[in-house]
């Protein structure tokens, strides 16, 4: 009896060791977390919709092999079609119905604005990969990766005013992005001594600006400041072409979009324009190379932007944070984050002012540096 005691206890031990060994080496357990994500996947500004959905999904694909990741994050991603009221009736399903702690989006800083009442009513923590209005600072609920425009706008003052265009004229969008850019590069403008002779507005969709565009010409200017974007600015470029202008062009970062030169072609020809750094680094050089492994293009700021944005908000997920408050709270504390697009922090009011700025010229239909 004391052999078959002995033989059932080292069956036990053995199995017992067993389980240890196995559940030792198991991969950690994942938590589920589901967020919501409002891009423009259709429409006029598709492709920022898109790049930051392709940057946001290889971030996931990456995280789901990451043997270390304790967190399984799930996006239901829906097109707001670059639409205002659409955008904001998803905003309103995410944040009350589904009530998920965090929404990506938008890219639009008009919906973006829109939105943010709807995230700040229900502490539902908003993060945008593009939207860069300053209009959009202070907001408690709302952060974003990308840097604010107040930096672009005096840039873009500095860089005319230095080239020696006294005397601008402005044909800005009129919606928040393009309201606050046109505002804040007139008082960075006026302050370096320039005179601002002229100035139009436009709005999304718009398809003729040959009206704008005369009194431009014909107010004195030496230089247009031109705030819209891609493919409205493709037009109004074509047009300045047709109606004879002869003055410099300078556009805001969108104009770095697809649909600027696909619209503009040769009319796109000497342009200039202020947009966010292009990267270089050997974790961006990485994911540039997954990224055209995967989609077949290279990928753009925004794409970069999104995939950080999606990584940062795995590491506020894997600290114990999983409600719209506690989110905000990792991301108000959080040290730097160094990722593809270099070193991310926010400030107190949720923007990252760590990205640089660049110049470039269009080129042969070539986006080339003016630095």
């Amino acid at each position: 009896m004391k052999r078959k005691g002995l033989y059932y206890s080292i069956i036990i031990v053995v199995a017992l060791s067993l389980v240890f060994v196995t559940v030792r080496y198991q991969k950690p357990q994942q938590n589920n977390i589901k967020i919501g994500a409002i891009l423009p996947l259709t429409g006029d500004i598709a492709s920022y919709g898109k790049s930051a959905q392709n940057g946001i999904e290889l971030a996931l694909g990456q995280l789901k092999i990451d043997s270390l990741n304790k967190i399984k994050i799930e996006i239901e991603f829906q097109d707001s079609k670059g639409d205002k009221e659409t955008a904001v009736g998803i905003m309103q399903k995410f944040a009350t119905s589904d009530k998920y702690p965090v929404v990506i989006g938008e890219a639009a800083s008009s919906i973006t604005k829109a939105m943010i009442p709807i995230a700040t009513s229900n502490k539902t923590l908003q993060i945008s990969p593009i939207s860069s209005s300053p209009d959009l600072t202070d907001n408690d609920y709302f952060f974003r990766v990308c840097p604010s425009d107040a930096f672009q706008a005096s840039i873009s003052a500095k860089w005319m005013f230095e080239d020696g265009a006294k005397n601008v004229g402005i044909l800005y969008v009129n919606n928040a992005w393009g309201i606050s850019l046109m505002e804040l590069f007139k008082s960075n403008y006026k302050s370096r001594g320039g005179e601002i002779k002229d100035v139009e507005a436009s709005n999304e969709g718009d398809k003729d600006f040959r009206t704008q565009i005369v009194k431009l010409l014909n107010s004195g200017i030496n230089a247009i400041y031109c705030p819209t974007y891609g493919k409205e600015g493709g037009l109004i470029l074509k047009q300045l072409k047709e109606l004879g202008n002869k003055f410099p062009v300078y556009g805001a970062d969108v104009w770095s979009s697809p649909e600027l030169l696909a619209t503009a072609k040769n009319a796109a020809e000497g342009i200039k324009i202020v947009k966010p750094s292009e990267l270089s680094s050997n974790s961006y050089n990485s994911f540039k190379s997954e990224y055209q492994a995967k989609y077949k293009i290279a990928p753009d700021v925004y794409a970069a932007y999104s995939y950080d944005l999606l990584m940062i908000l795995n590491q506020a997920f894997n600290s114990g944070a999983i409600s719209g408050e506690q989110v905000k709270s990792f991301l108000l504390n959080m040290k730097v984050y160094y990722g593809v697009t270099g070193p991310t922090k926010f400030d107190s009011n949720g923007d990252c002012n760590t990205k640089p700025f660049i110049k470039q010229i269009i080129k042969d239909g070539i986006y080339t540096s003016a630095n």
